[in-house]
């Protein structure tokens, strides 16, 4: 049992576990032995996400009023000023900026962007060293993993527990600059939609994506082993000019000469793979073991599990995370061909909404949802989040109106009502659900 403190009339403090503090809290007010409607639980919150895992000082804070709970965190020292709980509460609000969580409302994720040599990521759920996403509330907002850790019933995703990834790619519109590592991945699954296609890139509006192998290359091989020897030298020549590139004296430019061989080892060693074109709202899935490289002026959004793993085949530039590129192991265990692709599977919905699963992944699902103007869409309320990523069109939820690329954490168990504004146009958004 929580040990508390009253240091006013209507807030109680005490040290330790925020969650089993909270529970213990609101079985004594129930019995009427506490009237407190604030409490403030001082912890210490591991920062699973960093190398060493440094712990970082923080204070749950618990509102109660009208049978409603507000949760908040903060690393700030509280002092108590007001003269009740909800003006209290709401003075800490303002104060300090934190957001303010119930059960079932809706969170939108701000994004994070992540600078890659060949253009940038955005992030709205990832929690990693490279950087901490945060829910936003308005001009408020608290890191994800802070929230989580204070929040009953695991509502936010379970403390220390990564959320679903949900990230843009967005690729510079210069080929080469703008064509993403050629890489596969052992635990990471990943599904893209097409989002924008930049004309300047491809004048007819369709892109590609480096994807597997070419089967006729396979095919002239005359064996799958021996068209991996093939490939895995054809890798071996061009990283050998890259890394007599990357070596050069800062500032210094190649040859022309050197340039040219590049040129040539770079499109002999690209012979091998396969280009899969792309339009705007066409849906990858990237299995596992399979190649791939999203190029140039190709902007999606992707949800993907939450691992950071990956095996570099090639890069047509430097690579600045790691010293060396993984080609000999990744072709040993490199699937050569995607799989079929099944069709896309259509769910029932109400009138005037479309609903289709576009991925079904072992560890989370997708869908994509189509809305007429003035339709709802209220799917079956769950044991676990989702998050919506809207993709076209204006998103209405709990009396905000959410644009394009703009993202919400809908807390388990909510009820969902989803809506297109009365007028306008229709509304694409997609909803993505983890698996346990």
């Amino acid at each position: 049992m929580a040990e508390f403190k009253n240091s006013s009339g209507f807030v109680d403090c005490c040290e330790g576990d925020p969650l089993g503090a909270l529970a213990d809290w609101r079985a004594a007010a129930s019995s009427g032995d506490r009237p407190a409607a604030i409490l403030l639980v001082t912890f210490e919150l591991a920062q699973y996400w960093l190398r060493d895992q440094p712990a970082i000082n923080l204070t749950a804070v618990y509102c109660l009023h009208d049978d409603v709970l507000q949760v908040s965190v903060t690393d700030t020292a509280l002092s108590v000023t007001g003269a009740s709980p909800e003006e209290q509460y709401a003075l800490w609000a303002r104060e300090l900026g934190f957001v303010c969580a119930t059960a079932d409302g809706a969170l939108e994720l701000g994004p994070e962007r992540i600078a890659k040599p060949w253009g940038q990521e955005i992030w709205y759920s990832g929690v990693e060293e490279r950087g901490v996403c945060r829910f936003r509330q308005g001009d408020a907002s608290t890191p994800i993993p802070w929230l989580q850790a204070v929040m009953p019933n695991g509502a936010l995703g379970n403390p220390g527990t990564d959320l679903v990834l949900l990230k843009i790619l967005d690729p510079a519109a210069q080929a080469v600059t703008g064509d993403l590592y050629f890489e596969l991945h052992e635990e990471k699954r990943e599904v893209y939609v097409v989002t924008h296609v930049d004309e300047k890139a491809w004048p007819d509006g369709t892109g590609a994506i480096r994807y597997g192998f070419d089967p006729k290359a396979i095919e002239k091989a005359g064996s799958e082993s021996a068209f991996r020897q093939q490939y895995l030298a054809a890798v071996r020549s061009y990283e050998a000019v890259r890394r007599e590139i990357d070596d050069l004296p800062a500032g210094d430019l190649p040859s022309a000469a050197l340039t040219s061989r590049e040129e040539a080892l770079r499109e002999a060693m690209n012979d091998f793979t396969a280009l899969r074109r792309l339009r705007v709202g066409d849906v990858i899935k990237v299995p596992l073991l399979l190649p791939h490289s999203l190029q140039h002026g190709v902007r999606t959004i992707e949800f993907q599990t939450p691992v950071y793993e990956r095996k570099i085949l090639s890069f047509a530039q430097q690579v600045q995370t790691q010293e060396h590129w993984d080609t000999a192991e990744a072709v040993r265990q490199m699937a050569l061909l995607p799989p079929s692709d099944s069709d896309l599977q259509r769910l029932q919905g109400a009138e005037g909404c479309a609903v289709e699963r576009i991925v079904d992944f072992e560890d989370f699902e997708v869908w994509r949802v189509a809305l007429q103007a003035g339709a709802i869409y209220c799917p079956e309320p769950i044991d676990s989040y989702r998050i919506a990523m809207v993709v076209s069109g204006k998103l209405t939820l709990s009396g905000l109106f959410y644009g394009p690329e703009q993202a919400v954490l809908v807390p388990a168990g909510s009820q969902l009502e989803l809506g297109s504004a009365q007028s306008g146009d229709e509304v694409v958004f997609l909803l993505a659900t983890p698996r346990s």
